[in-house]
C-alpha cells in the first residue's frame, strides 16, 4: 500500500454525475488531483493502488452506505481526511458528524471549500499525533 506522496489526490465517491463533476472541478480549484467513482467497490480497488489525500464521500450510494465505508477505511488508515456529502436525514447526518465534515445537499461551494480545509487540517492532526 502506497502512503501519501506526490501531488495532492482527492477520491471522490458519487453517483450523481453532475454532483461528481461539480465536486471534481471545486477539488481540482484547491489543487488536487481527482478521481471519481460511482460504487463502493470502485474506491475499494482506488485505495488499493494508492492512498488519497482526501476523501470525498455521498452516503446514500447504489450499493451501500458510503458513511459506514468511509468509517471502515478510516480504522485501516487513521488520518485520512474525508467529507461526507449527503442528503440523507439529519439524523444520520448527525451519526456521521464524528468521521469528518459533513456537507448537506444541496450546498453551496463556500460550505465545501470550507470543509476540505477542515477535513486536511483534521487529518494533519491525527498524523502529527500518531
Amino acid at each position: 500500500m502506497n502512503e501519501l506522496s506526490g501531488p495532492l489526490r482527492a477520491y471522490v465517491l458519487e453517483d450523481d454525475p453532475d454532483i461528481a463533476a461539480l465536486e471534481a472541478d471545486l477539488l481540482r480549484e484547491m489543487g488536487f488531483g481527482v478521481v471519481t467513482c460511482t460504487r463502493i467497490v470502485e474506491l475499494g480497488d482506488l485505495m488499493d493502488v494508492a492512498l488519497p489525500h482526501l476523501l470525498v464521500v455521498d452516503v446514500m450510494l447504489p450499493d451501500g452506505d458510503g458513511g459506514d465505508i468511509t468509517e471502515l477505511l478510516r480504522s485501516a488508515w487513521p488520518g485520512i481526511p474525508a467529507i461526507i456529502v449527503s442528503a440523507a436525514s439529519r439524523e444520520r447526518i448527525a451519526e456521521l458528524g464524528p468521521i469528518g465534515p459533513v456537507v448537506p445537499k444541496p450546498f453551496d461551494l463556500d460550505t465545501f471549500r470550507i470543509a476540505v480545509e477542515q477535513a486536511l487540517e483534521t487529518g494533519r492532526e491525527l498524523r502529527n499525533a500518531s
